[in-house]
């Protein structure tokens, strides 16, 4: 049975903005589930998966048309974890709904990073800059020795399209108890992070692979949208 969802929309716009993002997030993770049953010699489901996620990339080319943008965002579309897809799709599940317990899913539920920057995240500007972001680590014991302190250990770690893991540091750290801002770069330029940039906040840097990022992370998905629509294009205005 199902759980019941809320979705913090008021507007067209903001529901077709907000389901442009998830969908997009969701490619990245059909990406994790493909190679996971690749790793387990699964063959199986790989028809039913990847017909999914031609249809997810349909769908995701209607959204962005709808919303100004190029159908396609760049030639290999941002990876994802099926972690960081359960949090974010926990940020949704009205709480105590579920007819199951949610601790039945072998997968962790990590508190959101919220993107205080470019409208929240879904409207950054294509350039080289500093992001601020903020994370409430209330009830992550992974992060009790981080608490209160300089951050010279904690970074910003991002997906972006096929690129490895890329690790920021965070600067300006100020805290409200367990609750933390703060800033990192956002390295667009030697990049190229057009389109879906996943951010995590994590405990080391220098990461081999997208799967290895999941334990080392106290926070994670913070999403982030670099703002490429097309300006000629009829859609519906923010």
């Amino acid at each position: 049975m199902p759980c019941k969802y809320q979705f913090p929309t008021s507007s067209v716009y903001e529901a077709i903005a907000l389901a442009e993002r998830f969908t997009d997030l969701v490619l990245g993770t059909l990406q994790d589930v493909a190679q996971s049953l690749a790793r387990n010699g699964d063959a199986g489901p790989v028809r039913g998966v990847t017909a999914s996620l031609g249809q997810e990339g349909q769908q995701e080319g209607f959204y962005r048309i709808l919303l100004s943008k190029k159908p396609s965002e760049k030639p290999f579309l941002t990876t994802n974890v099926a972690a960081f897809a359960f949090s974010a799709l926990n940020q949704f599940i009205v709480k105590d709904s579920c007819p199951f317990p949610l601790s039945n899913i072998k997968l962790p539920i990590f508190p959101p990073v919220q993107v205080l920057s470019g409208n929240a995240g879904t409207n950054v500007d294509a350039r080289d800059q500093h992001l601020a972001f903020r994370v409430d680590l209330t009830g992550v014991t992974a992060a009790d020795e981080y608490v209160g302190g300089p951050g010279d250990s904690l970074w910003i770690t991002y997906f972006s399209g096929q690129l490895l893991p890329i690790s920021m540091p965070i600067v300006n750290v100020k805290w409200s108890g367990r609750i933390a801002t703060f800033e990192a770069e956002f390295p667009f330029s030697a990049n190229e992070m057009v389109g879906l940039t996943v951010a995590s906040l994590t405990t080391k840097a220098n990461f081999a692979a997208p799967g290895e990022v999941v334990a080392a992370t106290l926070a994670a998905p913070g999403l982030i949208q670099v703002d490429d629509r097309v300006k000629s294009w009829d859609g519906f205005k923010a």
